[in-house]
């Protein structure tokens, strides 16, 4: 049973512990961040009761991420280099955050130097790998999901898998995504008949290679609430209990929607799917992992 935390928007909150009084100190202080930080993307966790919830049956949970037994779970991203950006953020805030949030291509790798840089902060990297393109000796390499169902992509994902390993035995462990917003219509991995297989199968080589005792996995759905068609239901790309640890919601008001209109809430674009994630999975912990607002098309 989880309770949901509502915070300013605008802004990347994920983990860390961090106290009521200081999250109001932060949210107090928004507008200073964001003057020096640009635009800056959010998400926030739940709080969740004392008690923590039991791991499934036989599953490996060694170094995985939980809630904290008392306040919230803060984080956030911006594109620039971490360690300049974990200062300022603390400077301007008065909080040191206890996420930072990272993209890479699956081609590129685990982004070794970017999660290194963050954990000598004294925060927890949440690392986010994007299936991509790439062109090795003439020939064009596709990583959709239906490559990685195949094993088109094996090698690639046993190198990251290996690399999150060695990150894991030095620095301990991290949040981990990939194939985000499956639900949604805009990524080259979304709504295929092999993208849940294809997290399955992620996941698969992640434990055979003993990733799994150091990467939290993190199943991110794209909030579907006044996006019609672009967005369908997340349960239908669900890929089971086994391969998730957190549930991540993302949530954007984009003013272009004609029907996300600027007194649309936060709460009015989340809690439907929050209210069917609750039901559904009421034994993974939640957090709101993507969260923003746009007046323009992207």
């Amino acid at each position: 049973m989880k309770r949901f935390i509502e915070v300013p928007h605008a802004m990347h909150f994920a983990t860390g512990e961090i106290s009521r009084r200081e999250l109001l100190r932060a949210g107090a202080g928004l507008g200073v961040a964001l003057s020096g930080l640009g635009i800056v993307s959010g998400c926030a966790a739940t709080e969740t009761y004392k008690d923590k919830i039991a791991p499934a049956a036989g599953s490996n949970t060694t170094g995985k991420r939980h809630p904290p037994n008392e306040g919230c779970l803060v984080g956030f991203y911006k594109p620039d280099v971490p360690s300049r950006s974990i200062d300022h953020y603390e400077r301007s805030l008065a909080a040191k955050p206890s996420l930072f949030a990272l993209w890479a291509l699956l081609s590129e790798g685990f982004p070794m130097i970017e999660a290194t840089t963050i954990t000598g902060k004294g925060v927890v990297p949440y690392v986010n790998i994007y299936p991509g393109l790439d062109i090795q000796k003439g020939r064009k390499i596709i990583f959709g999901p239906d490559e990685i169902v195949k094993g088109g992509c094996d090698a690639y994902i046993k190198r990251v898998a290996k690399d999150a390993v060695r990150f894991g035995e030095k620095h301990g462990s991290f949040f981990f995504a990939t194939m985000v917003e499956f639900n949604a219509e805009w990524w080259p991995w979304s709504r295929t008949p092999y993208t849940a297989s294809a997290m399955r199968h992620f996941w698969q080589i992640f434990e055979d290679q003993g990733a799994n005792q150091y990467a939290t996995w993190v199943w991110e759905a794209f909030c579907p609430a006044r996006y019609e068609k672009r967005v369908e239901d997340p349960e239908s790309y669900y890929p089971g209990d086994k391969y998730v640890d957190w549930i991540g919601m993302n949530v954007f008001a984009n003013l272009k929607n004609p029907r996300v209109h600027e007194n649309t809430m936060f709460r009015d674009l989340l809690t439907p799917t929050y209210e069917q994630m609750v039901k559904n999975h009421p034994q993974k912990y939640m957090m709101v992992s993507e969260f923003g607002r746009t007046p323009g098309e992207n």
